[in-house]
């Protein structure tokens, strides 16, 4: 089933044996890159060895491959594939027509936000799984990282100006209904706190930005062209004391 404008996601994203000489070269390569990448790069960690190199920077290039990869929210063949067969298992579950909700001015596509020194920054991550993107329909919230993107049913139950309140409810893991709010901290730059009242305190809530103010913020970007490596550690954010002053 083709993706309706009400479910409209955007479609494209766009055994190796190293010898060691070549291997070096190739590392070589990789760090000349980055620090090409501009002379007043600011480097928060740089770790080059004989046969790796990582780094994390902070990039203000708003065309940076990586900054598109992850502000365009695109999707490959396979991508839409996987939320197509999806959405026809949850249709074939619920049995009955999904109930629209008029978002009110609701922004659609979301992506998470970190806070590092008191400053916000959106976050290219090591592993790439861990993006965590999420797209907000008249009838479903899909979960998208870079895995196959699924969906739940979604159901705008209130809202004020700055708060949303929704029931979800995921047919394919048979788990209870819970609540999701979304409260809008800062409404010029479009983020909010995502609260999942059905989940543990530590992971009940999220830091948010929508899609289309995200390039008000610069990127820190977790480099690591051959090894995966550790996420880089933000700030810890005092969720409930932020809700207090939005």
């Amino acid at each position: 089933m083709p993706v309706k404008s009400t479910h409209k996601l955007i479609c494209s994203f766009s055994p190796a044996f190293f010898v060691l000489p070549f291997f070096a070269l190739c590392c070589a390569n990789s760090s000349a890159q980055v620090k090409h990448k501009s002379a007043d790069t600011t480097f928060l960690l740089r770790e080059i060895t004989k046969d790796d190199y990582h780094a994390i920077y902070i990039e203000k290039n708003r065309e940076a491959k990586y900054y598109k990869q992850l502000v365009e929210f695109t999707m490959d063949a396979g991508n839409i594939a996987g939320y197509n067969s999806a959405y026809q298992s949850l249709k074939q579950k619920v049995k009955h027509p999904f109930k629209k909700s008029d978002l009110a001015g609701l922004p659609k596509e979301w992506m998470p936000l970190y806070r590092y020194k008191g400053k916000y920054y959106l976050y290219k991550p090591s592993e790439w799984g861990s993006i965590d993107r999420r797209i907000i329909t008249d009838s479903t919230i899909v979960y998208w990282s870079m895995e196959e993107p699924y969906p739940e049913l979604l159901n705008l139950t209130s809202h004020t100006v700055n708060t949303y309140t929704f029931t979800t409810s995921n047919y394919m893991t048979n788990a209870a209904p819970s609540q999701l709010i979304i409260h809008i901290i800062d409404p010029v730059n479009k983020i909010a706190v995502w609260e999942d009242r059905s989940r543990p305190l530590p992971y009940r809530y999220g830091l948010y930005i929508s899609r289309a103010t995200a390039r008000n913020f610069d990127m820190i970007v977790n480099y690591t062209p051959y090894n995966k490596a550790i996420e880089f550690e933000f700030d810890k954010i005092d969720y409930p004391a932020l809700l207090k002053h939005k």
